[in-house]
C-alpha cells in the first residue's frame, strides 16, 4: 500500500466523519422543529388520575395528558410556599421550646 493510498483512506474516513456529524444536526434540527410545530392547548382534567395530577384541576393541564410548563410553575410554587411555611412553623415551635424550658 502506497503512501498516496493511505493518505486517500484517511481522506475518506474523514469525510465519513463529517458527513455523519452533518445527518445527526439535520436530524436534531429536524426533531426540534417537530417539538415547535406541535401545539399544546389546556384542558380540562377528566379522570380520576389528571385530577390527582394536577390538585383536583389547580394547575393547568395540557392537552397530550401532561401538566404544561405554567402548571408546573403553579405546582412548584404550591410546592415551595408549603415547604417556606412548614420552615417557619418549626422554627416557631423551636423558639418557643427553648423559651418556655
Amino acid at each position: 500500500m502506497s503512501l498516496k493510498d493511505k493518505v486517500n483512506n484517511w481522506v475518506d474516513k474523514e469525510n465519513s466523519k463529517d458527513d455523519s456529524e452533518a445527518y445527526s444536526r439535520e436530524q436534531k434540527r429536524a426533531e426540534r422543529s417537530k417539538e415547535k410545530s406541535r401545539v399544546i392547548t389546556p384542558v380540562e382534567p377528566e379522570y380520576d388520575q389528571e385530577f390527582k395530577l394536577t390538585k383536583n384541576g389547580k394547575f393547568e393541564l395540557g392537552s397530550n395528558g401532561k401538566l404544561t410548563a405554567k402548571g408546573k410553575s403553579q405546582r412548584l410554587k404550591y410546592r415551595l410556599n408549603i415547604a417556606i411555611f412548614g420552615l417557619i412553623a418549626c422554627i416557631i415551635l423551636l423558639y418557643l421550646y427553648f423559651i418556655l424550658s
